[in-house]
This record gives C-alpha cells, structure tokens and sequence, in this order.
C-alpha cells in the first residue's frame, strides 16, 4: 500500500513541476520581456543565446527541455516502483 501512496504523490508532484515549467514559469519570459528586455515597440534583442532571442531561450529551456527532464526521471522512478510492486513488497 505504501507504493501505490508513493506512486501517486510522485505523479502529484511531477505533474505540478510539469505544469509550473511549461505553463506557468516560462510565460513570465515572453510577458515579462519588456521589463527585462526593453520596450516592445522599439524592442531589438540586445543578446542571443544560439541565435534566439534570449527571452525565447529562456523560453525553449524551461518548457521543453524541463518538462522532458522532469519527465525522465518520473518515468525511470516509476517504472522502479513497478518492480517493487510486481515483488509483492513495500517499498
């Protein structure tokens, strides 16, 4: 029973960090560009990260690639868990 609670506060968790990385954490960068970046009418990129802008880089690495990072590492965990429950045992 143990496994199965700590199965689904893992799912609880990875899906809040999946949904603050590419919900809710990397819209800042694009609305917040005028704040850190200049005005938006007269806006030119001062630094490139790439090529990118650096507001859509910041974008790009805290969307994607931590969602499929978070991702990862739930999917290598649960499917340690699986084992777990598959053994009969409490993990």
């Amino acid at each position: 029973m143990r496994t199965y609670r700590k199965e689904s506060w893992l799912t609880l968790i990875c899906f809040l960090l999946i949904m603050l990385f590419g919900g809710i954490l990397s819209v800042f960068f694009v609305l917040g560009k005028d704040l850190f970046f200049g005005a938006a009418p007269a806006f030119a990129a001062r630094s490139h990260v790439i090529g990118f802008p650096t507001h859509y880089f910041l974008l790009l690495v805290l969307g994607w690639f931590g969602v499929t990072a978070v991702g990862a590492v739930y999917a290598l965990y649960m499917d340690r868990l699986e084992k777990e429950i598959e053994r009969g045992g409490e993990a």
